[in-house]
């Protein structure tokens, strides 16, 4: 189908269509275009900088978000932290330090309960070094669905059993109620929880600790000197 055309007298020869007569630019609207090109030249390329490193900024960003609890009998510290994937090894190996260093000053062994909804829980007891907790926090925040699973992590007494707290046999369930019993009655020291989930294109961590003021402290001291490592995170607001 031919595409249509205009009543308005106009023929086509072969030179091609005849549009009419031109129609002459009022005066001084070229001489501003012109005269506006060279400041174009300099403000685009500036505009585009700052456009791709915002960009940048927003898709890097590592953001740190927590609050303090206190119910239950028990105060903890909760953060969250949202990491863009392609960082997740980055906050792993900082997570990881933070963890083991916390574990090694308190010199406690440590028993690591892997949390499996409906099923048996998965206990594991760790000695108090940097090289086996380290090691054992970094495997647990880099694994991946179906082997990825809630964690509880406590600080044990001497002589004490971390099958004595939970039953290996029996699925476990955290319950604050319950770990205030724990913590209140000596049977543990501290104890960290943490989750690990895909959102989107993030990574999201949840980490809460429960400890007494001094201990929590002190985890915060080593978990602010890790994240002081990581170029790009903020705190949420």
């Amino acid at each position: 189908m031919a595409p249509p055309t205009s009543d308005a007298g106009s023929t086509t020869g072969a030179g091609g269509p005849d549009r009419g007569p031109a129609r002459r630019p009022r005066a001084g609207h070229g001489c501003l275009a012109l005269a506006a090109l060279p400041l174009l030249a300099i403000v685009a390329p500036i505009t585009a900088h700052r456009r791709r490193a915002a960009s940048r900024r927003r898709g890097s960003d590592i953001v740190v978000g927590w609050r303090r609890r206190r119910d239950d009998g028990l105060l903890s510290v909760a953060f969250e932290i949202d990491v863009p994937a392609p960082r997740w090894a980055e906050v792993t190996d900082a997570l990881a330090g933070a963890i083991a260093e916390a574990a090694a000053a308190t010199g406690a062994t440590l028993g690591c309960v892997g949390i499996v909804d409906g099923e048996e829980p998965i206990l594991i007891a760790l000695a108090p070094r940097r090289d086996v907790v380290g090691e054992h926090a970094t495997v647990v925040l880099a694994s991946r669905p179906p082997h990825r699973h809630a964690q509880l992590w406590l600080t044990l007494p001497p002589g004490a059993y971390l099958a004595g707290l939970i039953d290996p046999y029996v699925p476990f369930r955290l319950r604050r109620d319950w770990l205030a019993g724990v913590l209140g009655s000596g049977a543990a020291g501290s104890a960290v929880a943490f989750e690990v989930a895909e959102v989107g294109v993030s990574t999201r961590v949840a980490v809460e600790v429960y400890a007494a003021p001094p201990d929590l402290r002190r985890f915060l001291s080593l978990a602010r000197s890790s994240l002081a490592t990581l170029p790009g995170w903020r705190a949420s607001r």
